[in-house]
């Protein structure tokens, strides 16, 4: 596989998950782009309600004298009218990182922002009296990459997808 070759996928975002505590550290699996891909301890993910058409994910990069930075975001909304609305809005402020699922069975990670997060992302919500918009903001000094998901396919991920072929 060339890096410049054409990306032969159509994704969508399909899920959101929030860890609120643990440890992001850096892939060391082999082949599996050990700098920015993701690996996580003592981190518990949970799901998330999320209307899947309002999942966003984007990713800017930004020159400056120190190098490349990338400013990474992701928007979720969801309705916001029941007695736990603050309790919720609460628990979402204290996210330390959000995982996006795709429907290709990778998930993106925001949070890690350097070998270790060693600064906390940013996290707004904007609402009105039926939904709420949670906006997770992360700078980094790498572009995102992927965390193992070990149940895709019912495959471990230490195989490698690319090994089976479609006539």
């Amino acid at each position: 596989m060339q890096l410049l070759d054409r990306v032969l996928s159509n994704i969508n975002l399909c899920g959101v998950e929030l860890a609120f505590q643990g440890d992001a550290l850096h892939s060391v699996i082999e082949g599996w782009q050990p700098f920015y891909n993701s690996q996580f301890e003592n981190t518990d993910f949970q799901k998330v309600y999320a209307s899947l058409s309002s999942i966003d994910f984007s990713e800017e990069s930004t020159e400056s004298k120190a190098g490349t930075s990338y400013k990474q975001k992701a928007v979720f909304r969801f309705p916001n009218s029941d007695p736990y609305r603050a309790d919720r809005i609460a628990l979402l402020m204290n996210a330390k990182f959000i995982k996006l699922k795709q429907t290709n069975g990778l998930d993106i990670v925001i949070g890690r922002n350097d070998i270790n997060q060693n600064s906390k992302p940013k996290r707004t919500i904007k609402q009105n009296h039926q939904l709420a918009e949670f906006t997770f903001e992360s700078s980094s000094i790498f572009a995102s990459g992927y965390t193992p998901n070990f149940n895709v396919f019912g495959l471990p991920v230490f195989i490698p997808l690319n090994l089976i072929t479609t006539p």
